[in-house]
């Protein structure tokens, strides 16, 4: 079986995310904050078509561990999926708006929060009977 990559999303980013990624104190807050809203509508607009291009390429969307993520996934490695993303011309759109993982790559080699572990199986309990079943 081949390796499972993963790309992760952020999509819908906190303020605090947001300030502190920005040019820390080279603008005043008012000013980035009309950049942040003008620059919101484009960027959710490109997530949208990634998202688009990215299912065709054969990803799927899966779960994400944060509710403000856009997670997918891929059974192959990362070198293949990279090699992949680059020829159908999706790389360089694809790295504006995906979060690396530690190492600065956009593919992730493993789930951002490790595997996920399996559901857990539910037990059955008998219930009492009803008095219309009867005993």
């Amino acid at each position: 079986m081949a390796d499972q990559t993963y790309i992760l999303i952020h999509v819908f980013g906190t303020v605090r995310d947001e300030l502190d990624r920005s040019d820390r104190g080279k603008k005043t807050y008012s000013g980035w904050l009309r950049d942040f809203v003008l620059d919101t509508p484009q960027r959710l607009t490109e997530i949208a078509r990634l998202l688009d291009l990215l299912s065709e390429q054969g990803w799927k969307l899966i779960g994400s561990p944060y509710d403000c993520d856009v997670m997918l996934e891929r059974g192959v490695s990362r070198e293949m999926a990279e090699q992949e993303l680059r020829r159908a011309e999706i790389w360089d759109r694809l790295a504006k708006v995906a979060s690396p993982d530690d190492d600065g790559h956009v593919v992730w080699h493993e789930h951002p929060e490790g595997r996920p572990a399996a559901p857990k199986r539910r037990r059955r309990v008998r219930r009492p009977p009803t008095r219309e079943q009867g005993s």
